[in-house]
């Protein structure tokens, strides 16, 4: 607008000055040419000046003639346009105010008067800032400076006009210009204000229509995707990368499609978005695509090409939808089709009334009929007649309260053989919530049955002697103290320590000594009374509970029986004539402890005592054996100075692959070698770290270490192997396990797929219940979970199945005397079976000759370690070991690659 007024300012300029150079043109031809006239006229001077006055009034006549009808030209065009402006100032759209330079409002147009609900006499009492608000008002005052300094013609930003009368805000968009000082005109400004609700809305409703967009967009699980055909760039929505898992920042640079599909659709996949772009035809394509996490998924892409204003290709446009989880239910389905015909469970399905509808082939194997001999009929004439109709009631009870019900139940073949099976049966439901069909999956438990019992035993028995084992001696001498306490009655644990065994061992071989510790179980039992308990603890350990007691005379008298009948020789069908030694400690219930615990704390404090006296003694607990509990103490105080000032370090026995021998992982191992005594055997430290409470920051410490070593080994390039740290039970009481192990795991970046925690059976058989939730909470991380010494210690069996546990570590006192030990073999070979029967991968421990190593490649053991393998070793020659392995990989695979 301004540059029109200027122009027309020039234009008008330019008529004054040619009007004023006409007019000095057409007088100076009156001029000359009156002059010219009057000089043929006039005869003499006198007459000459008479007609050059009467020209001379003509010419004024004339020229003041047209000069008056100029101006009252003039007059009227101002008239008109100041009509015209008046008009226009009036019914403009737009709200404009005259102002002075400060702001005062001089005058309003009408539309302004609307905009604010004020009429002019209000409007010029207030500043415009007041009625037309900026949004910043230091911004504005700066503005309006520099419009008054002459930096700035005009300037413009959006504010809110309040209409006083009914508080509603409108927004304006406000152009505020100069006028500048003229004659008796000051300089004031001049305000242009337009009312933009409608912009504001129609954008509200844009950027509404846009978020509703992409809430569908991301609702719908979908990725959108926009390509300009022409300069090869396009967009994707966020929700599209994270279907592909992405997670840089330059999705279009770093995605290309041709490399993303997988080969066997790459052509077709193509050849659709080429004819999609060439035809306009809709593109729709299931696909695999490779996704920036390296995983493989399925995809359905849709999309459609637009085309510009000319008719030609601009946008190829559509969305991906991830059909992965539709086509693994589809899997699904098919593979659980599949395993309910190639299942080992029978599987059996009937309607509403339990009429067999289908059953599978394992169905009609297990109880030896075909399907056509049992369709139509009731599972009725499965029954064995075992169980009476309160089992079948509360059975069908639960049945309908649950939905489901699973159970021990016997059931009858064809052949009429009666035989136990482990039943669950479903209801199915429809819609509404009626039953329409049943679902009953059976397996034939018989032989399980007979391996459990005889594991139960195992659990229950040292393998070796048949002696109770650790841990159900110490719940046999539970029961005998709380009944001791009911009764008032007195008994005593007597621990027999043998003399110098490991000397048996050494000297004649495990074998002989196997056969040696079994005919001293046989002569300790038959030394004992009636209602006397019997267990082996240890290697060289055997412990008696003598019952009924009058006084520690009597505890004394059976201890003396219990020498004699350990010092009675055994003797080899060669003639070889072996005596062993025992030390026993007592401890009497109820004057030196009053539970199972302390009594064989006690009864072990006590074998040190008489050890101290010489062999083939005999002491009861005392006062005095607080002084090996000082050098407990003592123990304690330096180990808890040993793990601050970081003496303690980390041995790693390799484990590997029982067929190749290509090492898989190391079992952590503490080491302490102590600057005064020199090394001490964990066996001496760890049970003062666990009765001291310090197995807590002592097997956090472990951890921590072998997680940051693991790391270590990880980022030099060495091969990825399992690292294996064992758990004390203690650790389960004293720490929150999980919390601490994700922590470790967190703070080193040790991947927890590459750990394995070692747990004990006797850990697994205390508090049930609370030791699963620890396991499933470590299963949770993504760790392996180990069972540590397998066979010496687990209470009961039954449960095993319940803990998620990977491995089973078959404990070394079953492998030390194979092949020559027929009942380690067995036992060793039905713990890899079951192992395997249950999924679990099973390690031995302790290997140390070929002929162990051969019999447990036999049985299909999965993996080993022991002195066959290596010795423990320290990081760094255990890291060399790695790489020399790795080494040695690289040129077989090369020569395999060649060959």
């Amino acid at each position: 607008m301004g540059l029109l007024m200027d122009k027309s300012r020039e234009s008008g300029g330019k008529r004054a000055v040619q009007g004023l150079l006409l007019y000095f043109a057409v007088g100076a031809g009156w001029v000359l040419g009156i002059n010219h006239l009057l000089a043929g006229l006039a005869t003499n001077s006198v007459e000459g000046a008479r007609y050059h006055i009467l020209a001379d009034s003509l010419y004024l006549l004339v020229t003041g003639g047209m000069a008056w009808w100029l101006l009252q030209r003039s007059d009227h065009a101002r008239a008109r346009a100041f009509r015209r402006t008046a008009l226009i100032l009036r019914h403009a759209p737009a709200g404009i105010v005259r102002a002075d330079s400060n702001g005062q409002i001089l005058w309003a147009n009408e539309r302004m008067c609307e905009l604010t609900g004020m009429s002019l006499e209000e409007l010029r009492q207030h500043q415009f800032r007041n009625v037309v608000q900026p949004a910043d008002n230091s911004w504005a005052e700066r503005q309006r400076a520099r419009l008054l300094a002459g930096e700035i013609d005009h300037y413009r930003g959006e504010r809110q006009c309040r209409r006083p009368d009914t508080g509603v805000i409108v927004p304006v968009m406000c152009t505020v210009t100069l006028v500048p000082r003229a004659a008796r005109e000051p300089a004031h400004l001049i305000c242009v204000v337009q009312d933009i609700s409608d912009s504001h809305a129609a954008r509200a409703a844009l950027e509404r229509s846009e978020a509703g967009l992409h809430l569908a967009l991301e609702g719908s699980g979908s990725g959108m995707w926009d390509w300009d055909l022409r300069t090869h760039q396009g967009t994707v929505s966020p929700s599209l990368e994270r279907l592909l898992r992405y997670q840089g920042a330059d999705f279009l640079h770093d995605f290309c499609l041709r490399t993303r599909l997988h080969p066997e659709e790459r052509k077709r996949v193509l050849a659709a978005v080429r004819l999609a772009v060439a035809t306009g035809d809709p593109f729709h394509q299931s696909l695999r695509l490779r996704c920036f996490d390296g995983q493989e998924r399925w995809f359905m892409a849709r999309g459609q090409r637009h085309l510009d204003a000319a008719g030609q290709p601009e946008r190829f446009s559509g969305i991906l939808t991830d059909l992965t989880h539709s086509y693994m239910a589809e899997e699904r389905q098919r593979l659980a089709a599949t395993v309910v015909d190639n299942t080992l469970e029978g599987v059996v399905v009937t309607d509403a009334q339990s009429r067999i509808l289908s059953v599978n082939a394992a169905f009609t194997r297990v109880l030896g009929y075909t399907e056509d001999e049992l369709l139509g009929k009731t599972p009725r004439q499965f029954k064995s007649g075992r169980h009476d109709q309160d089992f079948y009631r509360t059975m069908w009870a639960t049945m309908h309260r649950t939905g489901h019900w699973q159970g021990e139940i016997w059931n009858r073949r064809k052949n009429g053989e009666i035989f136990p099976e482990h039943m669950s049966l479903s209801a199915v439901r429809d819609d509404a919530g009626a039953i329409t069909h049943y679902v009953c999956i059976f397996s034939d438990i018989s032989e399980a049955k007979a391996q459990q019992e005889r594991l139960e035993y195992l659990a229950h028995r040292d393998a070796l002697t048949g002696l109770s084992n650790r841990v159900w001696f110490g719940q046999q001498l539970e029961g005998a103290v709380a009944q001791a306490q009911t009764r008032g009655e007195h008994l005593a644990v007597l621990l027999i320590n043998l003399d110098r065994f490991k000397d048996v061992n050494d000297s004649y071989g495990h074998a002989v000594g196997d056969e040696v510790l079994q005919h001293l179980a046989r002569q300790v039992r038959s030394a004992l009374r009636p209602g006397d308990l019997l267990g082996r603890l240890a290697g060289d350990e055997l412990a008696v509970v003598a019952r009924n007691l009058r006084h520690a005379d009597g505890a004394a008298a059976v201890a003396r029986q219990l020498l004699a009948a350990v010092a009675e020789p055994w003797h080899s069908p060669q003639g070889l004539e072996v005596v062993v030694g025992a030390s026993v400690g007592i401890c009497l219930y109820p004057e030196h402890a009053d539970s199972a615990e302390l009594l064989l704390q006690g009864a072990h404090a006590a074998v040190y005592g008489a050890k101290a006296r010489g062999r083939g003694a005999l002491c009861f607990f005392a006062e005095e054996m607080t002084i090996a509990a000082r050098e407990r103490l003592e123990l304690e105080s330096r180990l808890r100075q040993a793990l601050a000032q970081e003496q303690l370090e980390l041995h790693y026995q390799p484990q590997a692959d029982i067929v190749t021998g290509r090492i898989l992982g190391a079992e952590a191992l503490l080491r302490w070698n102590d600057p005064q005594e020199g090394a001490i055997s964990p066996a001496r430290f760890i049970p003062v770290a666990e009765s001291s409470g310090l197995i807590a920051p002592l097997g956090e410490w472990v951890l921590r270490q072998v997680c940051q070593q693991g790391r270590r080994w990880l980022d030099a390039g060495l091969p990825a192997v399992t690292l294996a740290v064992n758990v004390s039970p203690r650790q389960f009481q004293l720490t929150d396990l999980v919390a601490s192990t994700r922590a470790v795991l967190a703070e080193t970046g040790f991947p927890a797929s590459h750990l394995e925690l070692e747990i004990t059976e006797s850990a697994l058989a205390e508090r049930f219940e609370e030791v699963l939730k620890v396991l499933e909470g470590l299963q949770g991380l993504g760790l392996h979970l180990a069972v540590d010494d397998f066979g010496t210690g687990y209470s009961s069996l039954a449960h095993l199945k319940r803990f998620p546990i990977d491995v089973l570590k078959i404990d070394q006192s079953f492998i030390r005397d194979i092949p020559h030990h027929s009942d380690d073999m067995a036992i060793s070979a039905a713990i890899i079976a079951m192992g395997h029967s249950m999924t679990l991968k099973v390690l031995a421990e302790g290997v140390e000759t070929e002929d162990q190593l051969a019999f447990l490649v036999e049985r299909g053991c999965d993996s080993y370690q022991g002195y066959l393998l290596s010795r423990p070793l320290p990081a760094d020659e255990f890291a060399l070991l790695l790489q020399q392995q790795a080494q040695t990989v690289a040129p077989n695979a090369e020569m395999a690659a060649v060959g």
